[in-house]
């Protein structure tokens, strides 16, 4: 069983809207509908779990019916971080008895260009390692700071790589792991940081640089020539 947890509780400061970004249009749509519908598509999705914050959900269940999203499971509330919120996933999913052999599949809900083949080399490396994620290698040189803003190291560029979404993992071990943040007091900026947390290997999986995050105002025009090459090209964005 493979469930997807959409994570749509973000606020969008970066962004500089009043909108939440999750409700920006990318040729005449809200972005979380990409994301939505590349999901509801994919074959290997058996249901979708939705976090968000209470006064988007009246929306977002427009969005759902108006556009066909189907498999949507619920629509759960979102918490101060989306660690937080994930694991409320997990507390409810673990009341309902799922099988331990099962996978999350955690994606954000503003990175709209995921394809289905990106998600089946992600999804097999899950069955294989347990956990793995999306990203592709940083095309810039890093420099790690100090709290002084003084440059402590610089790490070798063929080394980094930048984490994207879906992160997959396996239900047992997001069960351990974000168990173990929880009592720990431990927060991560992604899911399977905490995976690392308990010592479990992870796969990173390198996708298209299209599969990105948007965060800033600038996003928006680069996710709309995104679309329009990809709908050129095929009559789906996610494939």
């Amino acid at each position: 069983m493979n469930i997807a947890v959409i994570c749509a509780g973000g606020n969008g400061e970066r962004m500089k809207t009043k909108e939440n970004k999750i409700f920006l249009k990318v040729f005449g749509r809200p972005v979380i509908y990409y994301a939505l519908k590349a999901l509801s598509d994919y074959d290997k999705v058996d249901s979708i779990i939705i976090t968000a914050g209470s006064e988007n959900v009246s929306r977002l269940e427009r969005v759902i019916s108006e556009n066909g999203i189907e498999k949507i499971y619920s629509i759960e509330n979102a918490y101060e971080t989306r660690q937080e919120s994930t694991y409320h996933v997990i507390e409810k999913l673990k009341k309902m008895n799922i099988p331990k052999g099962s996978f999350l599949i955690i994606h954000n809900a503003v990175n709209p260009f995921v394809r289905h083949s990106e998600l089946d080399r992600c999804l097999e490396a899950a069955r294989q390692y347990g956990a793995s994620l999306l990203g592709f290698q940083a095309a810039d040189t890093v420099k790690i700071v100090n709290d002084s803003y003084l440059i402590d190291h610089t790490p070798n560029r063929d080394k980094v790589w930048i984490a994207q979404t879906p992160q997959i993992i396996r239900f047992d071990i997001a069960v351990k792991a974000f168990e173990y943040a929880f009592k720990a007091g431990f927060v991560a900026t992604d899911d399977t940081m905490l995976v690392e947390a308990i010592h479990k290997r992870v796969k990173f999986v390198e996708c298209s640089r299209e599969n990105f995050k948007i965060t800033y105002p600038h996003d928006m025009v680069l996710a709309n020539r995104i679309y329009s090459k990809r709908m050129k090209e095929k009559n789906v964005w996610y494939a």
